[in-house]
């Protein structure tokens, strides 16, 4: 089994330009190298264009999951304040109070007396 070692640019060069007629040849093979560059540098920048819009999207759907998580907390707040007081509970508390402490006055006459 072969591994085929990596061809450096001045070796593949080196095989392209073999002959003194072959120096004619280094005009199109400029032109050769600078399309497969284009291609490549095109490639990539698209590349990199996907990933920020992917990234883009990624932290904007982040943000929103953020303000939706706060909006939950806020309401659950609400809630929690809501059912943990009695007067919001009970629409005659205030009325049910003032009973209580007048018969708890009475009952202290009471006793007094």
């Amino acid at each position: 089994m072969s591994v085929a070692a990596p061809i450096s640019a001045a070796q593949s060069i080196g095989e392209y330009l073999q002959s003194p007629d072959d120096l004619l040849k280094i005009g199109a093979f400029r032109k050769k190298l600078e399309k497969e560059k284009a291609s490549i540098d095109a490639r990539l920048k698209n590349g990199v264009k996907e990933q920020l819009d992917a990234t883009r999207e990624g932290l904007r759907k982040l943000l929103n999951t953020r303000n939706n998580v706060q909006v939950i907390k806020d309401e659950m707040a609400t809630v929690d304040t809501e059912c943990s007081d009695p007067q919001n509970v009970v629409p005659t508390f205030d009325q049910i109070s003032r009973v209580s402490i007048v018969f708890l006055i009475f009952t202290v006459k009471y006793e007094t007396v």
